[in-house]
Formats: structure tokens, sequence, C-alpha cells
């Protein structure tokens, strides 16, 4: 009976990771660029692969479940069209390199970029653009193209002056990468290192000017597999419930 108390109460601390993940993605599904992320389960080891080895057997048929790893789902969303000039979507593979307060390189999805008070390129938050593209102040008919360079007309002239070009960078398993919030992710040894490239070349994604990729949730599927998540909880409860009984009923015997 003990060892059911602790097999309930390691189903019930893994649903409950599943539950958290599940609504956390759900309240981000109108968060631009937000990935979905999914937990991936496995069954705790009765016994360690060098008693397999001896030739031994385990004398039970399992310990529980645990929580392996919770990764993002890097699949596309869909293009949604702002008209804002320095809202940009990735069509394809690639991340923007960004410097977050504390000087860190972060990379996100996330296209909703702004002029700083300093005339660089900045992300909702305020992280800097890594490769530091400064702006004029009369720079106006600002366009971007899919090759991620960037045209204005600057000092009243009637030609296109190029200020800069985005650079995209790709992981070699994006699954890998830990997200640090803000919409930002940092590499591990699981993603690899970055590649860094231009926009619509080499397998990078294209930039679409006034544009925002849409978070990549799907409710439906959100919704459902929350259901299940929940049925899994109850049952996992109640077989707690059923071996604290038993407990009960065993303390309770008279000889």
């Amino acid at each position: 009976m003990i060892d059911a108390l602790n097999i309930a109460t390691s189903g019930l601390q893994a649903v409950q990771s599943q539950i958290d993940t599940l609504s956390n993605n759900l309240s981000n599904m109108q968060t631009p660029g937000f990935k979905a992320k999914r937990t991936s389960f496995g069954d705790i080891a009765v016994i360690t692969p060098s008693q397999v080895q001896a030739g031994l057997t385990p004398s039970q048929s399992g310990a529980g479940t645990e929580v392996l790893s919770t990764s993002a789902v890097f699949s596309q969303g869909q293009m949604q069209q702002t008209g804002n000039t320095w809202d940009i979507a990735i069509q394809g593979e690639g991340f923007l390199e960004v410097a977050d307060a504390n000087g860190n390189h972060v990379y996100t999805r996330d296209g909703q970029l702004h002029v700083d008070t300093d005339g660089y390129l900045a992300t909702a938050d305020g992280s800097r653009l890594a490769q530091q593209i400064q702006i004029p102040p009369d720079a106006t008919n600002i366009q971007i193209n899919q090759n991620g360079q960037i045209y204005a007309q600057v000092g009243g002239s009637s030609s296109q002056t190029l200020l800069g070009t985005l650079e995209l960078s790709t992981f070699p398993s994006p699954e890998g990468l830990q997200s640090v919030g803000s919409n930002n992710y940092v590499p591990t040894q699981a993603s690899g290192d970055p590649s860094v490239g231009k926009p619509n070349d080499s397998g990078m994604g294209a930039i679409l000017q006034g544009s925002l990729e849409s978070s990549n949730v799907d409710m439906v599927s959100e919704m459902a597999t929350l259901v299940i998540a929940q049925r899994a909880y109850q049952l996992n409860a109640r077989v707690l419930q059923a071996s604290d009984q038993i407990l009960d009923t065993i303390n309770n015997l008279r000889q």
C-alpha cells in the first residue's frame, strides 16, 4: 500500500505539471510568436541498468511516472497582417537574436519591433536587436523586403538608402531551446549552437513586413488534452484515496 501511495503521488505531480503547461498554452493564444509547449512523461525505473545486466528482475511492475521534459513545438503560426511598419513575421525557419537588459543574447520569433529612444531597433520588451541597427530620426517611407534589407528615404532624399539588414539564427534542434520568458529562448546543449544567415537564403525563413506570426496554439487540441489530463488527475487521486482507506482498515484490525 505504501508503494501505491508513492505511485499515485508521482502521477498527481506529473499530471499537475501537464495541466500547468496546457493552461499556460491557452493563456498565450493571443501572444505573437508564442510556441505551444508539450510535456513528455516516462516511467520511473524500478531497478538500475546494472541490475538488469546482472540478471536481476524487478520485484514490482512499476514505480510511477515522472516528467522527462517540457519542450516547445516550433510549428509555423498563422500570419496576421497588421500594417504596422515595424511589425515583421518570420515565414519559415529562424529566430531574431536580441540582447536583453542584462546583456545576455537570447532568441525570439516575436517580431513586434519598434525604434527605441536612441534610434535602435528593439523588441516589445525593450531588448535591442543584437545587430544594433540604428534608424535615423528623419527616415521615411521605410520598407523591409523578404531578404531582411531595410530601406528608407533619409534627409528628404527621393532615393532609397539601405539602413541595415536583418539576420536570422537557426538551430540544429530548436526543440532543445530553453524558454526564459517574454517569448525569448536561450540555446542549450540539446539545441546545439546557432547558425547565423540572411533571411530567405540557405534554408532561412523570409521576412514579411506589416505582419506578425500568431501563436501556434490549437485551442481545440489543447482543451481536449486538458480534459484527459484532468481525468488522469482524478484517477490518481482516487488511487490515493483507495490506498488510504485500505491502510486505515488494516490499522483498525483487531486480533
